[in-house]
């Protein structure tokens, strides 16, 4: 029990940073959209945010829930109840976001590893949407300023 424990932290100690230094990225590559006039129109601007945010966070789980399925498939265990790299990932997308269809499933103890890519899905999902909102608030912000 205590491996699984030790591997499924390491997991989201993984996915937290790579969660954290994608945020930054991004707020590195956006935030100058907000601090420079710009010739565009704030409001093509703020659409255009928008759209490659969404994109970028939706890569950025897809990114994590790679982690998750490498992690499934290089442990002897659970690598055996999956028959292909992209079942693996399949079962770790369905399990990142808390939908849990229950057509795949890990068995004995190693059930609680999927319990584990749950929390740090939903809360890493979470954290994504509010970087969305905090960046809605930002668009709001500069036009209503206009």
């Amino acid at each position: 029990m205590v491996p699984l424990l030790l591997l499924g932290t390491a997991t989201i100690i993984t996915n937290v940073i790579v969660q954290a230094y994608g945020n930054v990225f991004w707020i590195k590559r956006i935030t100058p959209n907000f601090k420079s006039e710009h010739p565009t129109p704030i409001a093509t601007v703020g659409l255009r945010l928008l759209i490659f945010s969404f994109l970028f966070f939706t890569l950025l789980h897809g990114l994590q829930t790679l982690l998750w399925a490498l992690v499934y498939r290089l442990v002897p265990e659970t690598s055996l109840i999956f028959s292909s790299f992209s079942e693996a990932w399949y079962f770790s997308l369905v399990t990142f976001t808390t939908l849990g269809y229950g057509d795949v499933l890990l068995t004995g103890h190693w059930r609680l590893l999927s319990g584990i890519q749950a929390i740090n899905g939903i809360m890493l999902i979470g954290w994504s949407t509010a970087m969305m909102y905090s960046l809605i608030q930002q668009i709001y912000k500069s036009l209503n300023s206009i």
